[in-house]
């Protein structure tokens, strides 16, 4: 067994499973997913500009989950939107199984790859998995995605950045991986990613028209409201940001908060990629805990990029080489995105520390690779 756990490996992977079942026989299920079959129907009428239209969409998806009380909006590029516009031509529960299944079995066979049986089960059995299944989100999806290009890096260079250039699905979390690209040299990667990504946001905005692009440039200033003002929002955000809200920082604030901590994910993923002696799983380990972490804006279900970011890290080094300071924290991670997933259905008096563990994270990654150690697993 790779993951450092030990004996408390089967209590945690109960907590994970039996907490996101009380968090979903609790709540309504597929609610975001709700947002995502909506948004294709309205792009397979032909009317794609209606989803980013706030009240349209609201009144639209509430025909739907009438009992909901969030407020839904449809901040996404045209790149997500041409991803998703299929779904519309079937049914809620069917596009949903789809899309998930889909997600799960991409996510799981980089798991697979990466640390056989036991990353599956680490993986797709973590809260932050179970809980992007729960809500229908995409994590699973940009996880995969990222996994897959970091796993193709040094040998399938072009496939790496066209699956970079895909991310650009969710930019906010693809910024770091420019940076990564050119600290370590990278540069077909890079070119081939941004080529992909202009190409994709074309292929887009062929398909569902100019306006479309137009309309998703004015809704990004609406998605401010949804996480600058609302505490609701705040529970459910793993970011400093959101922290820095919770503790009562103004707005300004706690934007400052959140550059030092991008600052900090920045200047760790130049160190950690410039370093050319650093172990291939350790520097991806490093990315991805990195790129959570540098965002303002990000929700329980991107928390699967550190559950990912896990199974890069333990796969690189031996259970015993663990400290008990380091497990601790490993497991903290591991478990965190459950914290998150309580506040559907009750309100934990505990602000968000979540990136704080993201912060500890990025410093035993980093000491990882200045310590030199060396995979005892060569990548296949």
């Amino acid at each position: 067994m790779r993951f450092p756990f030990g004996k408390f490996r089967w209590p945690l992977l109960l907590i994970s499973i039996l907490g996101v079942f009380w968090v979903s026989v609790s709540y309504q299920r597929l609610f975001d997913f709700t947002v995502f079959w909506t948004a294709s129907r309205m792009a397979e009428s032909g009317q794609p500009l209606q989803a980013y239209d706030p009240d349209f969409l609201q009144r639209a998806v509430r025909q739907l989950r009438p009992q909901s009380q969030w407020v839904f909006g449809w901040y996404y590029p045209p790149t997500f939107y041409l991803m998703i516009y299929p779904l519309g031509r079937l049914s809620l529960g069917v596009s949903y199984l789809f899309f998930c299944l889909i997600s799960l079995l991409g996510l799981g066979g980089m798991l697979y790859r990466l640390l056989k049986w036991e990353g599956v089960l680490w993986g797709l059995l973590s809260s932050a998995t179970l809980l992007n299944f729960f809500t229908g989100q995409n994590g699973l999806l940009t996880a995969a995605l990222a996994a897959t290009a970091l796993w193709n890096l040094e040998k399938r260079p072009i496939l790496a950045g066209v699956l970079i250039g895909v991310l650009s699905i969710k930019p906010q979390l693809g910024v770091l991986f420019s940076i990564a690209l050119i600290a370590g040299g990278y540069w077909r990667t890079l070119w081939v990613a941004g080529i992909s990504a202009l190409l994709f946001m074309g292929g887009a905005v062929a398909i569902l028209g100019i306006d479309t692009f137009h309309a998703w440039l004015q809704a990004i200033p609406l998605s401010r409201v949804t996480f600058e003002d609302r505490y609701a929002a705040w529970t459910l955000m793993p970011t400093l940001f959101a922290l820095g809200r919770q503790l009562g920082l103004s707005v300004a604030q706690a934007y400052v908060g959140q550059a030092l901590g991008s600052l900090l994910a920045l200047w760790a993923v130049r160190q950690g990629w410039r370093n050319q002696n650093a172990s291939a799983s350790l520097r991806y380990a490093l990315l991805m805990m990195a790129s959570i972490l540098a965002t303002p804006y990000a929700y329980y279900y991107d928390m699967t990029w550190a559950v990912v970011s896990l199974v890069w890290l333990v796969r690189d080094i031996k259970p015993e080489a663990w400290r008990s300071w380091e497990k601790v924290l490993l497991g903290l991670v591991w478990i965190s995105p459950l914290l998150i997933g309580l506040h559907f259905v009750i309100p934990l008096p505990i602000p968000q520390i979540s990136p704080l563990l993201f912060i500890g994270m990025l410093l035993l990654i980093l000491r990882r690779i200045r310590m030199g150690t060396r995979p005892d697993v060569l990548l296949r």
